[in-house]
């Protein structure tokens, strides 16, 4: 009998390479363990204003990266019909930054967070993941919950008036890390429902109890009294209606014992939530209670405006100026029937209504293709489980439809993939595709996370820059100089560059420092337009002695912001101030 030698030839048979999987999960991991709970002081905002995302964007930048190297060590690529189906509503949400009215550079972050998020679902799928690891993920998010929960108890029972974080004691609601009570409501409301899901498909081994039964039925307890005091309608809504809907799995799936000792635990998190109530003298504000809200202004508002350019929209990147001119015209041709628009309002607090307003038909029928295709898989899910599904994205799902929490948290944009994946893995078949030529992908998964990680380094550090700069007394331009990473954050940047710039010529009676404010505030004025930049820009033009100018501007302004009383009295001020 003949032999071969075929190791190290060309007709050895290929081995697949050890996948990267622990690598991946660990990466994930710190993401919701560690990265997501940085704080850093900030003005508030939303996006990589707020330090958490920019730090949670580094380890994010990883995950692409191993998820792509892992295509490029195989040599496969795995997909199901739910990724092709999801890259071409991906599309469709693109297209309109092609338009002739679109601002590129204003609708980048959106897209680029888009698309990466995408990546996120492909990378998730070129794992086979044991059930064990894949039930992991959740456990992941479930722990970034409880860490968040421990700190808002403190936040709400223990922290000192003079805190470092500058924690507002005296409205009591404990935001976490978020900054924003409502994105903490639907967090903790997420994490609550992904508990008694997991409560369910932990079984009990010869009638014990583990230590993953003692974490899942601990959250009820942590999470609900502090969803009571967040006095967040959208967190609550979450929440009890997402526990409705795992009602019928934890019924079919988890013991008898378990299901009674969780709605004790449920119990007793509302027993704790009215005890907190009762001795902390807390009760729920008027507008948590009623329904009266701004979105019944600026809800109608924002359908109205997708009415009127159903086909185009504004423009993506344009929505708050195209917002507050609409809705100036609208409410001068017709005050009695027609309010004036919301100062300052850069998104209508509806996903679907942005995306269809800035747009138009195009990126709305992209969302909507995305919400059926997912749908359509959480229907092919095992009787019983798809209530169950539909209840883990409720929260996050509800929140959208109310404010924007993916631009306020990137850990909720990454938790709705986690899921969509989670429906897809449970019920798709995936197809394998050779993949010949992996250079071009080793490079970008070897350049991402290098480049993500040092725009987001510089991030942080200018955000540390200026607010120094704002904080220190007297003021020391030195800050504002050594800012490195301008482009994260163009809107502060310019406003601290440019408000000293004008202080600065008013002080010292420069005019050509305050014609250089002028030019920068008219055209800054056509992107962003917030009442404070017309404030200062009447004051400059008094500053000249132009008042003829300043006049205007203020009129403009009182077309714009009718409802801001300073507006009308601004020239009389800087008149006043010179």
């Amino acid at each position: 009998m003949t032999v071969l030698q075929l190791q190290g030839t060309r007709l050895e048979q290929k081995r697949i390479s050890k996948p990267l999987v622990r690598y991946f999960l660990a990466t994930i991991g710190i993401i919701f363990i560690v990265a997501m709970h940085y704080f850093q002081h900030n003005p508030g905002g939303s996006g990589l204003e707020l330090s958490f995302n920019a730090a949670v964007w580094i380890p994010f930048g990883f995950v692409l990266s191993l998820g792509l190297l892992e295509i490029c060590r195989q040599q496969i690529w795995r997909y199901s019909r739910l990724t092709l189906f999801l890259f071409g509503c991906c599309v469709l949400l693109t297209l309109p930054i092609f338009y002739p009215n679109a601002d590129a550079e204003a609708a980048f972050n959106r897209l680029f967070t888009l698309w990466a998020g995408f990546l996120f679902f492909v990378s998730l799928q070129q794992f086979v993941f044991t059930h064990q690891q894949r039930q992991r993920l959740l456990w992941f998010i479930l722990i970034g919950v409880l860490i968040e929960a421990v700190f808002a108890w403190y936040q709400y029972l223990w922290i000192p008036a003079k805190n470092p974080i500058g924690y507002d004691v005296i409205a009591n609601r404990p935001y976490g890390i978020f900054q924003q009570p409502n994105v903490m409501a639907s967090f903790l409301a997420t994490g609550l429902v992904i508990s008694s899901y997991l409560l369910a498909r932990v079984p009990l081994y010869r009638g014990k109890w583990s230590w993953q039964h003692i974490i899942l039925l601990a959250t009820p307890v942590l999470t609900i009294p502090i969803l009571v005091v967040l006095n967040s309608r959208t967190g609550w809504l979450g929440a009890i209606i997402g526990l409705l809907l795992m009602l019928p799995y934890l019924h079919r799936f988890a013991a008898k014992k378990t299901q009674r000792l969780w709605l004790l635990m449920i119990a007793l998190g509302l027993c704790f939530a009215w005890n907190i109530a009762s001795t902390e003298h807390w009760s729920p504000r008027d507008e948590s209670v009623s329904l009266e809200s701004p979105r019944e202004i600026h809800f109608p508002q924002a359908y109205k405006m997708f009415t009127t350019k159903p086909l185009t929209g504004y423009g993506y990147g344009k929505f708050e100026i195209a917002y507050i001119t609409q809705t100036a015209l609208w409410h001068q041709q017709d005050p009695a029937h027609q309010p004036a628009g919301i100062p300052s309002l850069d998104h209508p607090h509806n996903e679907l209504l942005y995306w269809a307003d800035e747009g138009g038909i195009i990126p709305l029928l992209g969302l909507l293709l995305a919400a059926f295709a997912v749908l359509m898989r959480i229907r092919k899910a095992p009787n019983g489980t798809q209530l169950a599904l539909i209840g883990l994205f409720f929260p996050i799902v509800l929140h959208t439809q109310l404010e924007y929490p993916f631009y306020h948290s990137l850990v909720h944009w990454l938790i709705f993939i986690i899921l969509i994946f989670w429906v897809d893995n449970l019920t798709a078949k995936y197809h394998r595709r050779q993949v010949t030529y992996t250079l071009s992908i080793k490079v970008f998964a070897l350049i991402t996370p290098i480049i993500i990680s040092g725009f987001m380094l510089t991030t942080l550090y200018s955000g540390w820059l200026l607010t120094k700069f704002e904080t220190t007394r007297p003021v020391n331009i030195d800050y504002l100089i050594k800012v490195n990473n301008p482009w994260a954050w163009k809107n502060r940047f310019e406003w601290d560059l440019h408000l000293t710039q004008l202080q600065l010529g008013i002080a010292t009676e420069k005019p050509q420092l305050i014609t250089e404010y002028i030019q920068w505030a008219n055209q800054k004025a056509q992107h962003w337009p917030r009442p404070a930049l017309f404030e200062n820009l009447i004051l400059a033009y008094t500053a000249q002695g132009n008042t003829a100018q300043a006049t205007q501007v203020t009129h403009e302004a009182q077309l714009l912001f009718p409802n801001i009383a300073q507006l009308s009295a601004a020239t009389t001020t800087a008149s006043s101030a010179k």
